[in-house]
């Protein structure tokens, strides 16, 4: 019983953030949400952490709406060819190979100061719109045996690296319900409140990367034109 109250006054707080003031998010800080714990609210995003067994580091998730269709926004997250174009910190992104819902994406991050580049190759699962229901799950988890099989000579493979977009279409399609989601345990000997200063910072980024290619501030094309020209 104390958990569904907790989780309901979860519920309606979280609905009310929109309207709070900057003192009133700052008093709800802590509260959890389906173990999700609310963390701060950057411009309109709302920041979350959770804690992951037998990791120094949490969990840290981005929500926010999105005025696109589920489709365009898909369209946007899986072009993974051009995420060096808008997403932050990414040197290169290539799809290695495909199969049905199931990718290998290489990837390579580059950092500022003498924190070393970080590569991987992760499995992408994507879970696609079966049922009509306007409701699309992308999903990764790092393949550390192909990530250890790559040549560098000072980047570092992440000793674990895992994410998702849920992405809920909202509106008759005019806007989605977007979260966005990572866990990485980044090697090395990062500070776990260093990283996880950054890693709030960054998936706020990355939502604020994803609206201005919907944009077309990067592309040149609006979302819905750029998501019917990548599906030819």
């Amino acid at each position: 019983m104390v958990r569904i109250n907790q989780v309901g006054l979860g519920l309606v707080c979280l609905l009310m953030l929109s309207v709070m003031s900057p003192m009133v998010v700052a008093a709800l800080e802590g509260l959890a949400v389906d173990g999700w714990t609310f963390s701060r609210r950057l411009g309109d995003v709302d920041i979350y952490r959770q804690p992951i067994n037998g990791s120094r580091f949490p969990a840290v998730r981005a929500h926010a709406r999105i005025n696109a269709s589920a489709k365009a926004l898909y369209a946007v997250i899986s072009d993974y060819e051009h995420f060096r174009d808008f997403i932050p910190s990414v040197l290169d992104s290539r799809v290695l190979a495909r199969q049905m819902s199931t990718l290998s994406v290489y990837q390579r991050l580059g950092f500022p100061l003498m924190v070393a580049d970080r590569h991987y190759v992760i499995q992408v699962t994507e879970n696609l719109d079966q049922a009509g229901e306007g409701l699309l799950r992308v999903t990764w988890q790092l393949d550390r045996q192909q990530s250890l099989s790559l040549t560098s000579g000072s980047a570092v493979v992440p000793d674990a690296f895992s994410g998702s977009w849920r992405l809920a279409e909202l509106e008759e399609g005019t806007a989605t319900d977007a979260t966005y989601s990572i866990h990485v345990e980044p090697g090395g000997r990062l500070p776990a409140w260093l990283l996880l200063s950054a890693s709030e910072r960054y998936v706020f980024q990355v939502i604020q990367a994803v609206r201005r290619r919907l944009r077309g501030d990067e592309s040149g094309m609006g979302g819905e034109e750029y998501a019917t020209k990548k599906s030819k």
